[in-house]
């Protein structure tokens, strides 16, 4: 089951979009946003790009003009997404530019700590063009890819996974929240700076295909930043995931172990499977079924590695946030997210950056423009790309002489067979209320966002990717001195 090469794909860019706790709604990006600071005890209004009006310390108050200064009224933040998402906080109380002391309770927080638990109910809809719900998303699971993967979705995300933001400063109920080291937390497994685990192994059964069930091994490819506010629990966190794909199949198949198991488990203090088999572990979730508990303690087979990595959410938030899909002339319909491919070029259905056989390479170039736009020789050429190329359009797609011309997914819509159809994804989060008493509370965080290919055949087909992903994490929130 070992397959080469390891390509890491860093666009997920887990989780999360930097948007504003107080209240107000979270469009897709504008070209100019209303940018609040606070100048000279002054609340100033100027239009900047968001990601200036960020750098800049200020508060994306969405499109708009500065005249009449909308600054002295309610604030928001936001940093870049695309054009067909949106993100919408849950409605609040009205509050103005976060100045003076903290009021996040005594002593001042210096730690926001969320804890994922097990989800109940539904958080999300994937609809139709004409409004019908085609499935509705639970609470706490994963939905990936577009109409045709054979992977059986949801994929049930661990519960009792741990990560600690650092407070980096406080003003009134607004906090801005950064990444904590191993050294900050005492744990690679609870830190959020890059390089740290996401959460237990999570498993990822596949009951139409059992040979591909995998364990996935999940950490930051980036450090976490993002907001909080303490009166009403709202929060948006940046953090990508890269997920570790381990194709194991089914690891125990003992009478004792019905189901499949993708990743080793951890039972009565002992794992069972993988290289730590009969060691001692802790459970790192709990058992929500056949394929948990797990536990880092318990590692998949290394020999399964499929040496690609998945990409998971970069923006999570406890309010709503929604993808539409758009439809291309002459290609799909229902896309959401879009990858330069060829397939009016060569006709190869590969998507750039694919390094496999039958894909554009240089190796295979003959000559000029033979037997790919990409070759300028004999072995020469510009066919060997370092990764995938998201795109919002054809337009987009000009790399290699135009060698992938075509912005497509792997197959229109979302979320299972028959799933072509789906034109709306949306999930919705839910704030934690008042944190002010340092006691934990209830919130769920949600992202809706885009999965590159992982150019590992089997894995793209069973998943249908390049697509879009969906998710929900329910779990328990808490500020810590």
């Amino acid at each position: 089951m070992c397959t080469a090469t390891r390509a890491l794909l860093a666009a997920i860019a887990f989780f999360w979009l930097t948007a504003a706790l107080p209240p107000r709604s979270i469009a897709s990006t504008p070209a100019a946003i209303q940018c609040c600071r606070t100048v000279g005890g002054a609340a100033k209004c100027q239009l900047k790009a968001p990601r200036a009006c960020q750098q800049s310390g200020g508060i994306d108050m969405g499109p708009g003009t500065c005249s009449p200064n909308p600054c002295a009224a309610t604030t928001t933040t936001s940093t870049t997404t695309t054009s067909s998402t949106t993100i919408t906080p849950p409605p609040t109380t009205t509050t103005t530019m976060p100045t003076g002391p903290c009021q996040c309770g005594t002593p001042d927080p210096t730690r926001l700590q969320f804890t994922t638990a097990i989800g109940s109910g539904n958080c999300g809809v994937a609809a139709k063009s004409d409004g019908t719900t085609f499935r509705t998303l639970a609470c706490g699971g994963l939905y990936v890819g577009g109409g045709t993967q054979t992977f059986a979705l949801p994929v049930t995300t661990p519960d009792m996974g741990t990560s600690i933001a650092k407070v980096a400063s406080c003003a009134s109920t607004s906090l801005t929240l950064a990444a904590a080291s191993s050294g900050d937390t005492g744990s690679l497994r609870t830190c959020t700076a890059a390089g740290c685990l996401f959460g237990a192994p999570l498993p990822a059964p596949n009951p139409g295909a059992t040979v591909i069930s995998s364990c996935v091994i999940n950490s930051l490819a980036a450090d976490l930043t993002g907001t909080a506010d303490c009166a009403s629990g709202t929060a948006a966190l940046n953090l990508p995931i890269k997920g570790e794909i381990f194709i194991t199949g089914d690891l125990l198949t003992d009478a004792a172990h019905p189901g499949i198991q993708p990743c080793p488990l951890c039972e009565a203090g002992i794992c069972h499977g993988g290289p730590n088999d009969g060691m001692g572990c802790t459970p790192g979730d709990s058992a929500q079924n056949t394929a948990y508990p797990t536990s880092h303690d318990c590692p998949p087979p290394p020999d399964r590695d499929a040496m690609k990595t998945l990409s998971g959410p970069a923006s999570l938030t406890t309010g709503t946030m929604s993808k539409t899909a758009v439809n291309r002339t002459g290609l799909q319909a229902n896309i959401f997210c879009g990858f330069c491919r060829d397939i009016n070029a060569a006709g190869t259905g590969c998507f750039e950056g694919d390094p496999n056989v039958g894909c554009p390479r240089n190796s295979d170039c003959n000559g000029a423009g033979t037997p790919y736009l990409c070759c300028t020789g004999v072995g020469t050429g510009t066919c060997d790309q370092p990764s995938s190329k998201e795109c919002t359009s054809n337009a987009d797609c000009t790399d290699g002489s135009g060698t992938w011309p075509d912005c497509e997914q792997r197959n229109p819509g979302a979320f299972g067979p028959a799933g072509g159809g789906v034109r709306t994804i949306t999930e919705t989060g839910s704030p934690a209320g008042s944190l002010t008493d340092g006691a934990g509370h209830a919130a769920t965080l949600a992202s809706v966002f885009c999965i590159p290919p992982t150019f590992n055949a089997t894995e793209d087909a069973g998943f249908d990717l390049p697509g879009p992903g969906a998710v929900t994490y329910p779990g328990v929130v808490q500020l810590l001195p």
